[in-house]
C-alpha cells in the first residue's frame, strides 16, 4: 500500500511561538488566525497580519493575506498579530 494515499506527511509548523502538527500541502491565511487565535473568530474591529519565515526556496519570507495559501515546509514559522480598532 502507498503512502501517498494517505496524503502529505504531517509537519511541525510554529504558529506564534506554538508548535502545531500539520497535515496539510498548504495553509491559508484564514487557517493560521484561527491556529493563532483558536475560539476567538474575528469581529469587524479585528485587522489580522499574517508573516511567514523558512517556507521553500523562493518563498522563504512573506505575507498572507485573506483568501491567500502558502506551501507547508517542515519547521515554517508564523506570526500572526491581531490589530483592534477602538
Amino acid at each position: 500500500m502507498s503512502q501517498d494515499s494517505h496524503g502529505p506527511a504531517p509537519v511541525t509548523i510554529t504558529v506564534n511561538a506554538r508548535p502545531h502538527t500539520w497535515q496539510e500541502k498548504e495553509i491559508t491565511f484564514e487557517q493560521t488566525v484561527d491556529l493563532a487565535y483558536p475560539g476567538q473568530p474575528p469581529t469587524e474591529q479585528d485587522t489580522y497580519t499574517v508573516r511567514y519565515s523558512r517556507g521553500h526556496d523562493g518563498h522563504g519570507t512573506g505575507s498572507l493575506t485573506a483568501g491567500h495559501s502558502v506551501q507547508v515546509k517542515k519547521g515554517m514559522v508564523f506570526d500572526v498579530y491581531r490589530t483592534s480598532r477602538s
